[in-house]
Formats: structure tokens, C-alpha cells, sequence
């Protein structure tokens, strides 16, 4: 399978995000990508993390960006991780990725753990979501996650227990953490779980002033980082298959030895 992370500076502006996010993917579906993924809150990245900001720019499974998404899935045939996008469901808000393919949304994954740091408070914003999300991906199963999560080891281990080969994580991992932590963490989670692990993340300065740490990645089961990106927009690519998802498992049966506690 060949994979496009999209790398994207997101704004304020989500009729501009989108069409910049549909270029992107037509450009990494022209390039031969089986799979595209998308970073967090690729279509509407708030200035400040409020009730009030996001509500306008939430949006129900029926709405403008997934069927944009839709539509270039069909036409071009690549299957996309749509990072997140705020989901509007009755009166609760959930950072939510979907996945969509030529057959429309095959998956959804609500964000389980709410991000805390600083000024930014999610808790205030989003509810939880409630379990770990396992799809089908072009012959892979490939569990998704969102940032934050990425310090939970026990929802990146729960999915392979689920069949998990493959570790999507779609992100806006600030500049300051993201120096320190997203490396080590992305590592790590490949490592513990001889699974491949994708990564897309926001990049830049926004107009919120937050920086955003980019280097978008794919780490192969053994945690050898196979492709990355720097700070700034870019799509990467990278191959991920069963075979050596297999062959490091047989080597080192770390799930086979797995026990509950």
C-alpha cells in the first residue's frame, strides 16, 4: 500500500482549508497513493479552543467536508483518513476522523482522550469518545487514534489486539511538546506493537499563534522511521505492507506473550 501524508498549515478559514485539503489529495492520488491521511482538524483549525468558535464550524456526517471528500475518493479511487473535523451529533461536539472511500464513509473514530495544556482546554469543548476504532484500509486493518491519544499506550494496544497492523495517528502536536515527546511516542507505539505507525500532523504558525511541530511520519514495526517530513506543508510518501508486518511478529512474539492484568 502506498500512503500520502498530507502535511497541512490549517487556518481559520474552513471553505479555504478544504479546498487547499482536496488539491492536496488529488495531487497524492495523481502520485499513485492507495491511502491519503489527513491531520487533525485539517478544515477548521480554531484561534481559540471555545464552544462558541467551533459550533459554527462543526458539522453532521452528511455535511460539505465529508462529501467533498466524497467526491474526490470516487473520482480519483484513493482511500482517505479525513484527520478530524468537528461532528455535530444532536447537541454534543466530538473531534471525530472518518474514513472515506469510493464506497462512501466506511469508518469513525471520536477522539477518547481530550487534550489539556496550557490555554487550551477540550474537555470544555468535546465529549469523548468511548472505544477504539479498527477499519479495513486497502488490505490492511489499520486502528485510528487522534494526538493526544498518543500518550495512552492502552488504546494503541487494544486495537492490535482488534487486528490492528497498521497505527494511524492524526494530529495538531504543538512545537514545544512536539520537540520532546512525538518522536519518542510514535516509537514507541510502533515498537510495543509490532505495527506500523502513520502519522500526519499540522505544521507552521497559525493565526492563533500556536506553532505546530509537522514532521509527519512512517515508522515500520521494528520502529525504524522509514520516511518524514520537516516543518512546513508537504505530502510524503511511503510503502507499508502485511509481509513485514508479519515477519517482525514471527521474529518477536511480544503479542503472542501479551497478558491481561
Amino acid at each position: 500500500m502506498r500512503v500520502a501524508l498530507i502535511q497541512m498549515s490549517s487556518g481559520g478559514e474552513k471553505r479555504s482549508n478544504l479546498h487547499k485539503a482536496a488539491q492536496m489529495l488529488r495531487e497524492a492520488a495523481r502520485r499513485k497513493a492507495d491511502l491519503a491521511v489527513l491531520p487533525e482538524m485539517f478544515n477548521f483549525l480554531p484561534r481559540r479552543m471555545t464552544r462558541e468558535e467551533c459550533l459554527p464550524n462543526a458539522e453532521e456526517e452528511g455535511g460539505e467536508t465529508l462529501g467533498v471528500l466524497s467526491e474526490v475518493s470516487k473520482e480519483t479511487g484513493v482511500a482517505i483518513v479525513a484527520g478530524s473535523i468537528i461532528e455535530k451529533d444532536e447537541d454534543k461536539l466530538y473531534n471525530t476522523a472518518f474514513v472515506v472511500t469510493e464506497r462512501g464513509i466506511t469508518g469513525r473514530y471520536r477522539k477518547n482522550h481530550l487534550f489539556s495544556y496550557s490555554n487550551i482546554r477540550e474537555g470544555d469543548v468535546f465529549t469523548p469518545g468511548g472505544a477504539p476504532a479498527v477499519v479495513e484500509l486497502c488490505g490492511m486493518r489499520a486502528g485510528i487514534t487522534i494526538c493526544y491519544d498518543l500518550r495512552f499506550p492502552e488504546l494503541f494496544r487494544a486495537e492490535v489486539m482488534q487486528g490492528a497492523e497498521a497505527l494511524v495517528n492524526v494530529a495538531a502536536f504543538l512545537e514545544e511538546t512536539g520537540k520532546a515527546h512525538w518522536m519518542p511516542l510514535l516509537r514507541a507505539r510502533a515498537i510495543e506493537n509490532l505495527a506500523y505507525v502513520i502519522a500526519a500532523n499540522q505544521a507552521g504558525v497559525q493565526e492563533n499563534n500556536f506553532k505546530y511541530y509537522g514532521h509527519s511520519c512512517i515508522i515500520d514495526p521494528w520502529g525504524k522511521v522509514a520516511r518524514k517530513a520537516g516543518f512546513g506543508e508537504k505530502i510524503i510518501f511511503g510503502k507499508v505492507g502485511l509481509r513485514r508486518v508479519q515477519e517482525v511478529r514471527e521474529r518477536l512474539p511480544v503479542l503472542k506473550n501479551h497478558k491481561q492484568y
